[in-house]
């Protein structure tokens, strides 16, 4: 199944071709990004009102036939006017749903029962982890999480429970990225580090602190763990560049957990990339420039865009450059198949800049492994929600809309 929203913030599933469309329609209420449940059996998704916003989560069910049929109407589970949520990561076990929500000054990382059952303005008890902005994170199991708050010498890096107390020391001393990585065995973690000026290291080791391993990196990274095992792919810049961007760009890099050993996957810049479930390929997003082969076969331009949120730290100021989507052998770095595609301002706005953290709670790519789900401007200016094969048949489009992710 396919969850998606449309340029108007109405929210549909579908099956993967698009058909078997229900609605899941609140009168007045706009959605943003949908959240699969674990077990695919639920949509959590913030919905703005005239009057404030709230999260809803709607149950999909599914009929013998495999078609998704309407539920009972949505649950709601939180509601503000003026501490409104825009960010949601259900846990592992699908009995909460944790949340950022922007907040008088700063922001707030709150969790609450997908079922209702808590004040539904979070003023249950520990309702609030934590404060602090940026703020990222990661469940390692339904009770602790990895976080990483603040920026500079007062950033945090660590674990909490669920209540956002610590667990064991700290990380000191951090760099400039976004969520803490930890691998899908709970055996190793991933950060950054900094030295002075724009330069620092890429640091993977245990979660105890010990065989620690790094990799040079000048300026933003963002790092994601394979998701069937202890590899770490990277980007950001390998070199020292005299303008750094505020975004993290440069060479897809794959780091072993276990020994350190780093290679390049993919050269040139890399602006985003996204795991298939099984971990045998990765999907990146490369900018290019006017003259390549890939520019010249569209000419189709990824527009600059302002930072979506307050806590951005900007996306790269692309102008005329065009963007492909490079499907890569994680193990070999063989290119599978690429192609250059007009990305929607919606998805390089409001996802693009935060990839890292929307890959550990989001779907693009299909539960089996072989085509992910982007949101692309065809020819007429339309955005839709097109299926991009890894293995090169042309893209096919689903529905119109602005966002779109597969369930598990």
């Amino acid at each position: 199944m396919i969850a998606v929203v449309d340029a108007n913030g109405a929210l549909a599933t579908m099956d993967e071709r698009g058909g078997s469309m229900v609605s899941h329609a609140v009168p007045g209420v706009v959605f943003g990004f949908p959240a699969w449940s674990p077990d695919g059996s639920r949509v959590a998704v913030v919905g703005q009102g005239p009057d404030d916003t709230g999260i809803y989560v709607f149950t999909v069910l599914r009929g013998r036939s495999g078609n998704a049929e309407v539920g009972r109407r949505p649950v709601v589970i939180y509601r503000s006017a003026d501490r409104p949520p825009f960010y949601l990561y259900w846990t592992p076990d699908g009995r909460r749903v944790a949340f950022l929500a922007t907040e008088p000054v700063g922001l707030s990382l709150r969790i609450t029962p997908a079922d209702g059952s808590a004040p539904l303005d979070g003023s249950a008890p520990a309702a609030i982890i934590r404060r602090g902005a940026p703020l990222y994170f990661d469940w390692l199991d339904p009770d602790r999480l990895l976080l990483h708050v603040g920026a500079g010498p007062d950033a945090f890096v660590g674990e909490v429970d669920g209540d956002g107390a610590s667990v064991g020391p700290g990380v000191p001393g951090t760099g400039d990225f976004r969520p803490a990585g930890v691998s899908r065995d709970r055996r190793y973690r991933a950060y950054v580090r900094s030295d002075a000026g724009s330069s620092g290291q890429i640091v993977v080791e245990s979660r105890d602190g010990s065989g620690t391993h790094e990799v040079p990196v000048f300026g933003p990274a963002a790092m994601v763990f394979d998701p069937s095992g202890d590899r770490l792919a990277a980007i950001g810049a390998d070199t020292p560049v005299a303008d750094a961007s505020a975004f993290p760009l440069g060479p897809l890099r794959l780091i072993d957990a276990g020994t350190g050993a780093a290679r390049t996957l993919l050269d040139g810049s890399v602006l985003a990339f996204f795991w298939a479930p099984d971990g045998r390929t990765i999907a990146a997003l490369r900018l290019g420039r006017p003259g390549d082969d890939l520019a010249a076969e569209t000419g189709i331009v990824l527009a600059a865009a302002r930072p979506p949120h307050p806590t951005a730290s900007g996306i790269p100021r692309a102008g005329d450059a065009v963007v492909s989507v490079v499907f890569v052998d994680a193990s070999t770095g063989v290119v599978r198949s690429q192609r250059v595609v007009r990305l929607a301002d919606h998805f390089v706005t409001q996802l693009l800049p935060y990839f890292d953290q929307y890959a550990l709670s989001h779907r693009l790519w299909s539960p089996d492994g072989t085509s992910i789900l982007l949101p692309l401007v065809d020819k007429t200016g339309r955005d839709q929600l097109v299926v991009v094969s890894a293995e090169g048949p042309d893209p096919r489009p689903i529905a119109d809309g602005v966002s779109g992710f597969w369930s598990p």
